[in-house]
C-alpha cells in the first residue's frame, strides 16, 4: 500500500466519522463503513487476512501498523461457531469481524464503543470517539501462513545470528574508544550539548531523522569507564525498540538517539545525571558516566 494510498484513506475515513455517514452493522453488532469496493482477493474461513490498522480518536489518528512498518495478520473466524461468551460488541474481534466483507485492497472504517473499562485509560476518560481503520493487503491460507511464519522465524535466526557474532568486534571497538576518551585522546572529535551529553559519530546514516514520537530500533554496547560490559543487546542478538522522548529510557538516549539519523553508528557518552545518577542501577554504580556504542537500525 503506497503512502498516498493510506494518507487518502485516512482522510475519508476521518471525514465520514465526522460526517456520521450511515453505516452497515457486522454479524457481531459493530457499526462500519465500507469505503472502496476492491477485485482483489476474499478470505475464507481459516484464512489469515493482513492488514494494516489505523485508531483515530475524535477523529484524529492516534496509532498506526503503519508505524511499525508491517501488517498484522488477523485469522478469518468461523462466525457460527463463536462461542455464545465471545459474541457481541465489545467481546468479539471487531478486525476479524468484517474481514469476510472485504477483498484485498478494501477499506473498512470500524466504530469503537468506549465502555466504562476502557474509560479507565486516562487517554480514553474524555474521548468521544473511537474507529479503527482497516486495509486488508494480502491473504495467507493456512499452509501460506505456517510457511511464511518459519520463513520470517529463519530470517530472524540468521539476523540474531549476525548480531551475536559482532559482540567481541564491538566489545573491542568500543573499549578502544573508551579509552582514548578517558585519556583525552579523542576530545576533538567528541561533540558535546548543552546538557552535558558527549557523544562521537562513528558512521553516518543516510534514512530517516530520529525525532520524538517516532518508534526506534537501536543495537547497543554499555560500557563503564573502566572498560566494564554491563549490558548489550549484541548478546541477545535482538534489537531494543523503543518510542523516542517518551520518558521510557535514560535522558541520556532520548536526547542521544535523537541526534541520529537511520543507519547511523555512534557512541554517546552519558553523565550520570542524565543516566541513573546517584543511586546506579545493578552493575552500573552510583554517579557512572556510561558510555554507549550505539546503531540506530530502524526510524518507524
Amino acid at each position: 500500500m503506497k503512502k498516498i494510498s493510506f494518507l487518502l484513506f485516512a482522510a475519508i475515513a476521518a471525514l465520514i466519522i465526522a460526517c456520521g455517514v450511515d453505516s452497515l452493522v457486522s454479524p457481531n453488532g459493530y457499526n462500519y463503513v465500507k469505503h472502496t469496493n476492491a477485485t482483489g482477493t476474499a478470505p475464507n474461513v481459516g484464512d489469515y487476512g493482513y492488514v494494516h490498522i489505523s485508531v483515530y480518536q475524535d477523529d484524529s489518528l492516534i496509532n498506526s501498523t503503519y508505524k511499525m512498518g508491517r501488517t498484522v495478520p488477523i485469522i478469518v473466524p468461523d462466525l457460527t461457531q463463536i462461542p455464545d461468551d465471545q459474541k457481541g460488541v465489545g467481546k468479539a474481534n471487531p478486525v476479524a469481524d468484517v474481514l469476510a466483507f472485504m477483498k484485498v485492497g478494501d477499506s473498512i472504517t470500524v466504530e469503537i464503543p468506549i465502555d466504562s473499562m476502557m474509560r479507565q485509560s486516562p487517554n480514553l476518560k474524555n474521548a468521544k470517539k473511537l474507529a479503527y481503520g482497516i486495509v486488508l493487503v494480502d491473504v495467507k491460507n493456512k499452509e501460506q501462513y505456517d510457511q511464511a511464519k518459519m520463513d520470517e522465524q529463519k530470517a530472524t535466526e540468521e539476523k540474531a545470528g549476525a548480531f551475536k557474532a559482532q559482540e567481541a568486534t564491538i566489545a573491542a571497538q568500543l573499549g578502544g574508544i573508551v579509552k582514548e576518551y578517558i585519556g583525552g585522546k579523542n576530545k576533538d572529535k567528541v561533540k558535546s550539548t548543552a546538557s552535558g551529553l558527549k557523544y562521537l559519530i562513528i558512521e553516518e546514516g543516510t534514512g530517516a531523522q530520529a525525532t520524538a514520537g517516532k518508534s526506534v530500533d537501536v543495537m547497543y554496547y554499555g560500557m563503564l569507564p573502566s572498560g566494564e560490559e554491563f549490558d548489550n543487546s549484541f548478546k541477545r542478538g535482538q534489537v531494543f525498540s523503543f518510542p523516542l522522548g517518551q520518558g521510557q529510557v535514560i535522558k541520556g538516549w532520548d536526547e542521544g538517539i535523537a541526534l541520529l539519523k537511520e543507519g547511523s553508528k555512534a557512541v554517546l557518552f552519558i553523565p550520570s545525571e542524565l543516566g541513573y545518577g546517584d543511586a546506579g542501577q545493578g552493575k552500573i554504580p552510583p554517579k557512572s558516566e556510561l558510555m554507549f556504542y550505539v546503531e540506530l537500525q530502524k526510524v518507524n
